[in-house]
This record gives C-alpha cells, sequence and structure tokens, in this order.
C-alpha cells in the first residue's frame, strides 16, 4: 500500500468547508450539537483528503436528505413515539452514516489508483441516502406498510416496515449518488470507470443495503414498549410521554444506529464484490510483485556531466531551457516514465523545478527545450511546478553556496495515461507501488 501524501492546505480547507456547513444544518435544526461536531471532523476528513469528488458525495447525500426530512417532518412528528431519535441527527447518527464512506477516503488516499475504494465510500452514501429517502419519503405512502418477514400489516413507522413508496424512494436515493459516483469520479479513476458499470454497482449496493436495513429491524434490532401508550418503540429508557419503556425483542446491544452502520458497511461489501468483477484494478503488476530479474536504468545528459555545474542557459539567468537527457535501461515491463528534477538545498525546503510523465515507453531520451505546455505531444504530460507554472523552471538559487538539482527517472509498470494537472505529490503518491527502477542526474548551479 502506498503512504498516503497529504496536502495540508486541502485538508485545512476541507475542514473549514465542513464547519460552514455543520454550522448552518445546526441553524436549520438538521443537527444537534454532537452531531454539528461530528459532521464537522468526518466531512473535514472527508473533503481534506478526498478533495471535490468525495465532497460532492458527501454533500449529495446530507442536503438532500435533510431537504427530504423537513419535507416530511409534519407527518413524521404523528409518527414520533416509533423512533428513537428524531430529525436532529447526533453524533452517533453522522457515524453511523458516514464512518464507512471515511474509512474509504483514508483508503483512496492511500491507492489513490485503485477504483474499489471510491466504489465502497459511494456505496455506503448510496445505501445511507436509500434509507433516508425510504423512511422520510415512506411515511407518506397512502398504504398501511407491510413487515418484510412475514408481510402482515404494521402501524407506519414501524420498524422492517416497506411500501411500494418507500422502496421506490429507496432506489431512487441510491440511484442519486451512485450518479453523482459515476459522472465526477476522482481523476485518475475516469480512464477506468465505465458509467454503466459504477451507475448499476453503486445503485444495486445501495438498495441492498436499505433492505438490510429493513431485514434487521424487522427481525433483529431491539425494540420497546411503551405500556401507558401500549405502543412498540426504539425509544428507551423513556417514552415521549415519559414513561418507562420495556424490552420487548431484538438483540439489546442492536439499536437503530447499529442497524444504519450495519447498512452502509454490508453496501460497501457487495459494491467491493461487484467491483472486483466488473472493474477489476489494473493488471499490471505492482514493483513488489514483479518477478525479480536484471534491472537498471543509468540517466545522463550532454549538457552537463554528473555533480559538474549545468550551463547558464538552462537557468532563470539566461534562455531557462530544459536540458537535453538520455537514458538506457534494462527493466522488464517498463509502461513509461516520468521524471522530477527539484532543490533539496532551497532555503525554505525541497523546491520542484520539472514535473514530467506519461512519457512513452519507447523513448531513451529528451530533447532540449521542451516548450513549457501540458501536454507535448511524443514527449509526455508536464505538470505544474513551485514557480506556480506548467512545464520546466531552471535553477534560480538565491546568491550564495551552489545548490544541487536532481533529475530523478522513474521506469513505471503504469501506461502512458495518467491524467493532467499532477503536481509533484500527487504523482508520488500515485507511482508509489509501481516503480520498477528508478535513476538521479544531480548537477550544481549556484550564484
Amino acid at each position: 500500500m502506498a503512504i498516503p501524501v497529504i496536502n495540508p492546505l486541502q485538508l485545512g480547507l476541507g475542514l473549514g468547508l465542513a464547519l460552514i456547513v455543520s454550522l448552518l444544518a445546526y441553524r436549520l435544526d438538521s443537527l444537534s450539537e454532537s452531531g454539528a461536531i461530528a459532521a464537522t471532523c468526518l466531512g473535514g476528513l472527508v473533503f481534506g483528503l478526498g478533495g471535490l469528488p468525495w465532497a460532492a458525495l458527501l454533500l449529495g447525500f446530507f442536503i438532500t436528505s435533510t431537504f427530504f426530512s423537513r419535507l416530511a417532518r409534519a407527518r413524521k412528528a404523528i409518527l414520533g413515539e416509533k423512533y428513537a431519535k428524531d430529525d436532529r441527527r447526533d453524533a452517533w447518527q453522522v457515524l453511523a452514516n458516514g464512518g464507512v464512506a471515511a474509512l474509504a477516503v483514508i483508503w483512496q488516499t492511500a491507492q489513490p489508483a485503485s477504483p474499489l475504494p471510491w466504489l465502497v465510500g459511494a456505496a455506503a452514501l448510496a445505501a445511507a441516502n436509500a434509507d433516508t429517502w425510504a423512511t422520510e419519503l415512506g411515511v407518506l405512502s397512502s398504504q398501511s406498510p407491510r413487515r418484510i418477514l412475514g408481510g402482515e400489516r404494521v402501524e407506519p413507522g414501524s420498524a422492517g416496515g416497506v411500501t411500494t413508496l418507500g422502496t421506490l424512494a429507496a432506489l431512487c436515493g441510491a440511484m442519486w449518488i451512485a450518479l453523482l459516483a459515476a459522472l465526477f469520479p476522482p481523476p485518475l479513476l475516469r480512464p477506468q470507470f465505465s458509467v454503466l458499470a459504477v451507475l448499476l454497482i453503486v445503485t444495486l449496493s445501495g438498495l441492498m443495503g436499505s433492505l438490510v436495513d429493513s431485514f434487521l429491524g424487522a427481525g433483529v434490532q431491539v425494540m420497546y414498549y411503551c405500556p401507558s401508550c401500549r405502543k412498540e418503540t426504539e425509544r428507551h429508557p423513556q417514552h415521549r410521554c415519559g414513561s418507562t419503556t420495556t424490552y420487548l425483542r431484538g438483540w439489546r446491544w442492536l439499536n437503530n444506529d447499529g442497524v444504519n452502520a450495519i447498512c452502509t458497511l454490508s453496501a460497501a461489501l457487495l459494491a467491493g464484490m461487484m467491483g472486483n468483477v466488473l472493474i477489476p484494478t489494473p493488471s499490471l503488476p505492482s514493483a513488489a510483485l514483479v518477478t525479480p530479474q536484471p534491472v537498471g536504468l543509468s540517466l545522463t545528459s550532454p549538457a552537463f556531466s554528473a555533480g559538474d555545474m549545468i550551463p547558464s542557459q538552462y537557468t532563470c539567468e539566461s534562455a531557462d531551457r530544459s536540458p537535453a537527457l538520455t537514458w538506457e535501461v534494462t527493466a522488464p515491463e517498463v509502461a513509461s516514465y516520468a521524471l522530477i528534477m527539484d532543490d533539496p538545498d532551497a532555503p525554505l525546503g525541497t523546491f520542484t523545478h520539472w514535473v514530467l510523465y506519461n512519457i512513452p515507453a519507447e523513448r531513451r531520451d529528451l530533447p532540449e527545450g521542451i516548450p513549457n505546455q501540458e501536454t507535448v505531444p511524443g514527449i509526455g504530460t508536464q505538470g505544474r511546478n513551485d514557480f506556480g507554472r506548467v512545464g520546466y523552471g531552471g535553477p534560480c538559487p538565491p546568491p550564495g553556496k551552489s545548490h544541487r538539482y536532481r533529475f530523478t527517472l522513474y521506469a513505471l509498470n503504469l501506461p502512458p495515461t495518467l491524467p493532467t494537472g499532477l503536481d509533484k505529490s500527487t504523482l508520488l503518491q500515485t507511482i508509489n507501488n509501481h516503480v520498477l527502477v528508478s535513476a538521479t542526474l544531480e548537477g550544481l548551479y549556484g550564484r
């Protein structure tokens, strides 16, 4: 598993966005105090590590589920005696609905090129959304619900009760998250995904997760009885009327929050299994699994020798052109190359001067003066350097001691299909388990 590379700025922005959303939800009476705290922490993790694609999934769930909760609030108030909690989600509800997705984001951070974390996280949120839509819209049904186990008629709001409207709402709720997952996947996953396959996997997994919720509610969720109202309820130790409730049936440790957590987990597991079949991870072997064979990579430049001064035409004091590079390789299974040039002696820490990837496997050299554009036909894709520009930025140290400038070439077993827009940290994170061999050429420059 790759070592996660975390962007502190993105993490901070994610936490800020989560805080704003949580405070707004708290002001709208959709979250309790503990729920707002939990949502801030969980949302900050999801937004901060996963970026906009994961934020879209989480917000897609939270906004729509909150809307439908408020839409059905008047009807649910009549049935409030049934439910363990009201519409204001507390910390346990937030974690039950979003905890599996948060774990999937951490997994995605460690394995950014694997499609499984995205499918698993999306399916977990699809199940939570399906269950919420079924609950909030199902109570509007003119039909009396039937218990999913046995089929007998039960009162509206009863655990394990289902209606046609509620089931259709669950399907639509799962499909909504599936649509977001299919249309807005993380950039590294876009070449691997079929929109239809993602829609199918996430929708079916989310719907099945909501049905698992209903089965557990009808069969083993703990239920209590209010002797004063003579009604079955999830509330304990006191009913809304103030009377002490008594144990009626089910596993005492499995309350509604536990059922919701199992609902999302079951959807995640199903999506993972379906994803392995319908959207397999790239078949290229990781570096750790390559059969040991003689490997080697040497990197040189006709412009300067290793350890020598870099000529000024390749620096910011002159033409600032990228130098020509050549290499020899004996590593098998090379599918592409990537190149990073940096300065480890920069005053504020290592400074990145050049990021180039998707270099075709058949190349054995780079010409001088590669244009500073994102995609260079036949050469590769250039990322943004620490000057804030795409392409090559030559040595430009402050006056004083000469700095070292490292040109590091990576031979990869990844095909040259990585998306545009990768910076050094994202590129290193992506190729972490796919480096067959690397070589470094170091030159010096000072002013």
